[in-house]
């Protein structure tokens, strides 16, 4: 009798054992640490700040919702595409998970995709779409952004819609034409180049006529853009009835400008993305409208993907991407009549 029962207590705990190695098992193979790396073309552009700063702030808050340790690290680049190189090697070699790179060059991402591919780590650009032939490269490589031909339609329909309602206001010179100052980017980006266009292809399909008085890149600079419209004001100190610039911070340079020349009535100002400061002079009535890029969505996108493919190797089933690469977040008009809604979020 007393060697059955040892016979059922040896069985018992070794069952036990068998039991607690196979429930312990599942919880090893976990991976409870995650890493993931952001690197940024630059550190004094305000829209792309915002959207690190909403990238960092979802990856804590997804790490802490699923009891995951996430180790975020994010280095600038100073428009350096070299340097920037440099940074992702960095990462691979310290075992990083996921990267986010905001691209110095978007035609120059080659580097960052061999070393990607050949470590196995996934890629997720945003804000400055690579040559669609380089993201078919490697099957981890993804693209968050924003449509440009849809903020410049938005700008455009910024125009129409004040011309209609203040025609008499905004023709300075009664001529029946909207003389304008154009406000670009930066040489050579996509994003510049279709903005641009549309733009004005938006206001001329509206049927209305507009003459060019400058076209201008100043970088996305709010310092360069008053820079180059304190230029245009010393030749047309009366003339310009509309400055349409590539996104906000050259929108507010532009009002910088106009407020130190001390000009009397203010022409149009149209902006693209919605930094608070912008919307604030929408509200006031110096600027007309932006077109918001909305840094939060994205930010939030870009943080789901990154810690999906770090935690269990794929992107969350509620993303659906564009062939299986991009993800564009919606444009969205802000005017007089809504920017207090916008201010209020």
């Amino acid at each position: 009798m007393k060697k059955k029962i040892a016979m059922l207590m040896l069985f018992a705990v070794t069952g036990s054992l068998l039991s607690s190695c196979k429930s312990n098992q599942p919880e090893e193979e976990i991976n409870k640490s995650i890493k993931i790396g952001v690197t940024m073309y630059n550190e004094f552009d305000p829209f792309t700040e915002d959207i690190r700063h909403n990238i960092e702030e979802n990856l804590l808050k997804l790490g802490q919702d699923s009891e995951v340790d996430v180790t975020t690290t994010v280095v600038y680049s100073s428009k350096n595409q070299l340097v920037q190189n440099e940074q992702v090697d960095d990462f691979i070699e310290k075992g990083y998970d996921a990267i986010c790179v905001n691209l110095v060059d978007r035609t120059d991402a080659s580097v960052i995709i061999e070393k990607a591919k050949s470590a196995d780590i996934p890629i997720i650009f945003f804000n400055r779409e690579p040559v669609e032939d380089d993201l078919r490269r490697f099957d981890k490589l993804y693209y968050v952004g924003a449509k440009p031909e849809e903020s410049g339609r938005i700008q455009g329909e910024l125009v129409l819609s004040a011309w209609e309602d203040r025609e008499e206001d905004i023709d300075l010179n009664h001529d029946g034409v909207i003389q304008y100052v154009m406000l670009e980017g930066e040489a050579g980006h996509p994003d510049a180049i279709i903005r641009s266009r549309v733009s004005v292809d938006t206001i001329t399909a509206g049927g209305v006529e507009i003459e060019r008085l400058g076209d201008e890149i100043a970088n996305w600079d709010r310092q360069q853009a008053q820079t180059k419209i304190n230029s245009l004001l010393q030749g047309y100190p009366r003339q310009i009835e509309l400055i349409l610039a590539n996104d906000d911070n050259m929108a507010l340079g532009a009002v910088d400008a106009l407020k130190e020349f001390g000009v009397q009535t203010m022409p149009l100002v149209v902006g693209v993305n919605g930094q608070t400061e912008a919307i604030e002079q929408i509200k006031s009535g110096l600027i007309e409208g932006t077109a918001l890029n909305n840094a939060k969505e994205k930010g939030r996108i870009i943080a789901e993907m990154a810690y999906g493919l770090s935690f269990n190797n794929s992107i969350p089933e509620d993303i659906q991407l564009t062939k299986g690469k991009y993800y564009f977040v919606p444009y969205e008009k802000i005017d007089r009549k809504n920017a207090r809604q916008y201010l209020q979020e």
